[in-house]
C-alpha cells in the first residue's frame, strides 16, 4: 500500500504526463531537422510561436506572465534556463538560447525549454481549464505560419 507521499508523487508525475508530451509536440511541429532530436532552437521557436498564437487569446501581457511564471518553476530543475530570458512583444520572444546551448549543449538546453513549455501548459490548463487550453495549444499547432487565418480562428471560438 502506498503512503499518501507516495500518492501525491505519483499524481504530480502522471498530471504533468500530458503537459509534456504537448510540448513535445509543440516542438516536434516546429522542427526543421530529421530523426528524433529535439533541439534547442526547435523549442525556442516553439515557445516563440506559442506566445504569438496565446498572445491573440489573453494578450501580450497575459500571456508574459504565463511564460514568466513558468520559466521561473522550471529554472529551479534546469540551469541552463539562467540564460534564456523573456522579451516580451518582440521577434524572437525567447532571448539567450546560444548562449544556454554554449553553456549547457543543445540537449540539455532543449530539455529545460521543452520543461518551461510542459509547466506553461500546466499553468493556462489551472487558469482557464484543461479543455480550453488545449483547444487554444492545438490552434497553435495548426495555425498558419503568416497569421492569414487568425481571424476566422478568434472567430470560431
Amino acid at each position: 500500500m502506498k503512503s499518501r507521499a507516495d500518492k501525491g508523487k505519483d499524481t504530480s508525475s502522471d498530471d504533468r504526463a500530458p503537459a509534456r508530451q504537448i510540448a513535445r509536440r509543440l516542438i516536434h511541429s516546429r522542427s526543421t531537422g530529421s530523426g528524433d532530436d529535439i533541439s534547442a532552437r526547435a523549442a525556442a521557436a516553439s515557445c516563440d510561436h506559442l506566445y504569438q498564437e496565446l498572445s491573440r487569446w489573453v494578450g501580450p501581457d497575459g500571456c508574459h506572465a504565463l511564460f514568466t511564471r513558468a520559466l521561473a518553476q522550471a529554472r529551479d530543475e534546469y540551469p541552463a534556463l539562467a540564460q534564456i530570458h523573456l522579451q516580451p512583444r518582440s521577434e524572437p520572444y525567447i532571448d539567450g538560447v546560444a548562449e544556454a546551448i554554449m553553456a549547457h549543449g543543445d540537449s540539455t538546453t532543449a530539455d529545460a525549454l521543452e520543461s518551461m513549455l510542459a509547466r506553461l501548459v500546466e499553468l493556462l490548463g489551472r487558469l482557464i481549464g484543461d479543455d480550453m487550453a488545449m483547444k487554444l495549444i492545438e490552434r497553435s499547432l495548426v495555425s498558419e505560419p503568416d497569421g492569414a487565418s487568425s481571424d476566422n480562428r478568434r472567430e470560431e471560438a
